[in-house]
This record gives structure tokens, sequence and C-alpha cells, in this order.
């Protein structure tokens, strides 16, 4: 903060301007007194030009959009002026801003009253045009103006608004809120799928995600996003999955995911990855469910159908990454194969403990096995002493590596090598 105090007495001092702190720091301030996202975002009254005289400007962010990087005291800092959006393209991006040296003016622009509280860095104190402060401590979500105008500027402010409904327990300000959101629904095609993406996980990774999901679904997003997903609350239980139907077997899995993650430490592309899985893991279970004579549901071979499904189409049209697609197809492939693992020969149990993501499998199993009706802890027990015997036992096993493929074949050359070292370290998985 004494970086800001220096830049902000600089540009007063030069320009009789100042620097505000805005969107989260003042928003979760008011909420829980820290700022949890750890986000600063700065905006203030000089223009472009008068930034760029006064403060040590590195860049631009995009300077129709007026935003300056300022690089001091080896940090660097965006700082956009104060704007009015034209009008927009694609219900997304503005096609034009004009600079205003009106924070009030600023303000109407932007989403939800919470987010248009501003943070005078040099008078240490919050400005509040539109009585943001009010809404936050009654808890109240209330988009600034007119809501169907704010949703036609950016549709990505329908995700933003069920994303802060749900992470901040907040209530909706207007009880009509959701019949503007469904009607605009669609405006969100017009929004690339990375934009849509990011929220949308954004979303998954809040312990209220079961119930952000259930107001996606009622305002037609899974339906337009996810068909699969939403068909699901059609989709009947069967005699191993007593929770009525597969929706809420999912949101169950979600829950418990939930809480598992919550005692570890894991690094963010792991967790975004696993609850990516178990949102998506019964994807098929819809296309696959059949009924037999017996008057008994099913639905075979549903893990490897939507692990095919999700590599070659969902996760190219998603934008995930490869690690992500890899983890995610193996996941959804093998989630399943967890339950029969005391039926499986030697070798292959060991193989599959082997695996790079084998972990994982094992958070998601819980989840899955836990987020049913019966379910019963004991069997998880079981396959954390099983994983635990496995780590022992290959702690105590010398494997062959590359060189020592080389030392005793030096005949073989490419890939050859990588089978024989593959076919040597398989039969030691068989001892």
């Amino acid at each position: 903060m004494e970086d800001l105090k220096f830049l902000a007495e600089k540009l007063h001092k030069t320009h009789n301007k100042n620097l505000y702190i805005i969107w989260g720091f003042c928003r979760e301030f008011f909420l829980w007194k820290e700022n949890i996202d750890g986000d600063i975002d700065i905006a203030t009254d000089a223009s472009v030009e008068e930034i760029e005289s006064s403060l040590p400007c590195v860049g631009h962010v995009g300077k129709k959009y007026w935003t300056i990087i300022v690089y001091y005291n080896k940090k660097s800092y965006e700082i956009t002026s104060f704007r009015k959006d034209i009008w927009t393209i694609n219900n997304r991006k503005p096609a034009e801003v004009i600079f205003t040296d009106s924070l009030d003016e600023d303000a109407t622009r932007r989403d939800f009253s919470c987010n248009a509280i501003y943070y005078n860095i040099l008078e240490e104190k919050y400005i509040d045009p539109v009585n943001g402060i009010e809404d936050i401590k009654n808890k109240h979500l209330k988009f600034i103006g007119n809501i169907e105008e704010r949703i036609h500027e950016d549709a990505l402010r329908i995700l933003r608004y069920i994303r802060f409904l749900y992470k901040y327990d907040f209530l909706p300000a207007k009880g009509d809120y959701d019949i503007f959101l469904e009607k605009n629904i669609s405006l969100l095609e017009n929004i690339s799928i990375e934009r849509i993406k990011q929220e949308f996980d954004k979303i998954l990774l809040w312990p209220n995600n079961t119930k952000a999901l259930e107001h996606l679904k009622k305002i037609w997003f899974l339906k337009l996003f996810f068909p699969e997903i939403d068909k699901q609350s059609d989709t009947p239980w069967s005699k191993y999955h007593q929770e009525w139907n597969v929706w809420i077997h999912t949101k169950m899995t979600l829950d418990v995911l939930n809480k598992i993650l919550e005692k570890n430490n894991f690094d963010s592309d792991k967790i975004h990855d696993l609850y990516r899985t178990m949102f998506l893991h019964d994807i098929s279970k819809t296309e696959t469910f059949s009924t037999d004579e017996k008057g008994e549901n099913h639905y075979y071979g549903h893990e490897a159908i939507w692990a095919d499904v999700f590599h070659s189409q969902i996760s190219k049209k998603w934008r995930f990454s490869k690690k992500s697609r890899k983890r995610i197809t193996w996941l959804i492939e093998n989630h399943l194969r967890v339950f029969k693992y005391k039926e499986m020969k030697k070798r292959k149990i060991r193989l599959l403990m082997n695996h790079q993501f084998f972990e994982d499998l094992m958070i998601i199993w819980e989840a899955d096995h836990m987020g049913r009706i019966p379910a019963s802890y004991e069997i998880i027990t079981e396959l954390h002493s099983a994983y635990i015997d496995f780590k022992q036992w290959k702690q105590s096993q010398t494997f062959y590596t590359w060189n020592d493929i080389l030392k005793l074949y030096p005949w073989i050359q490419g890939s050859e090598i990588w089978k024989k070292l593959t076919h040597l370290n398989d039969q030691i998985f068989n001892k």
C-alpha cells in the first residue's frame, strides 16, 4: 500500500487527480475486513496522458480501453482511467470507451453495486456512489441501473451474478432477476468459450457450487452448454444408486469432494481438474441408460463412452490444456475400475496404482462412492490401506532405467528402447 500511496501523491501533486482501489478489495473489506481474493484493481480520474506524464509508465493493456501499466519498486500496477462505454460488440466488449473524470459516471457503468465502491488511497476513505456498502451489509446483490442493459453490455454478468450470489451468500436484491437471466441466457453464446469456462470454473471451485449449479440449471445455462448434464435429472437411479436420479448423485459427489479438498493443499491445476472430472464423470449415463428384463436400470459402458467423447470433442471445445485433457480423460475412464480392484490380477492393480493420476483417482472414487446411497466408508479405508502396501512394495523393488537398457541391449534403438524398458518393468509388477 505504501507504493500506491507514493504513486497517488505524485499524481495528485502533478495533476490534482486521485488513485482509487476498486472491485474485490472494497467488496471484501465490508464483507470480511480483508481482501481474500488478493486482487488490487486501481482506477483514476486522471486521463491516460496525465498518467503517462506523471508516473513511471511502461506500457498499455489496450490504449483504447484507457488502461496503463505503471512499474514502481519492482512491481507493476494496471491503472484504468474512469470511462463511459458507448456500446458493445457481441454482448461483451465495448466498441468504444470515452474518458470521463466523473467518479459517478464511472460507477454507473459497472455491474453490481458491491463493485462500485471506491477507496481513495490518499484520503484513506471509501466513496460509495450507488449505496454498495448498504447492499453488502444487507447481503443484497443488486445490478446497477437496468438489469437488461447491464446484461446486454456484458452477458458474462449472468455467470458473475451466480458466482457472487453463492460465493458471498448474497440474496437477490429483486425477486424477478431470474426472469431476466433466463430470458437473456442465449446471449452467452456470443461470448468466447474461454471466458465462459473461466467464469464457470470459478463457480465450481467455491463450496456452494451445488447450489450455484442448481441455479444455473434453473436459468437454462446447463441446457445451453451442458445438455447431457441437464438431462441427468430425468435419468433414474439404479440399485447401486438410490439417490432418485443421476443429477442428485452428481451434486452429492461434489458436496463430498468439497469436504475432501478443504482438508488438502493441492495445486490449483489439480483442484480445477478434480472439480471438472466430478462434474462430468457421469455425463453419459443418460445416453447409456437401459432397463433389463428384471426391471433393473443400467448404464453399461458410460465411463468408456464419455472418456472418448470428452477427449475427442468436449475438451477441445472447452480449450482444456493438454495435461488437463489427459488427466480428466483417464479419471473418467477409470473411475469405476477401483470398485473392482480386489478382483483384479496382481499386475493390473499394481500398474493401476502406479499411474501418475492414481491418487487423483482415489479422490474421485471416494467422492463418487460416498456421494451415493448406500455408501460405506469401510471400502475407502481398505483401498487406502492397499495403496500404502503397494507403495511399500514399490520402494523395495529395483526398476530398470533407460541407461540400464542401453547397457544391456546396446543394439536396439529408438522406440524399441522404450518398449524393452516397459516390458522388463512390467515383469517386476507381476512378481
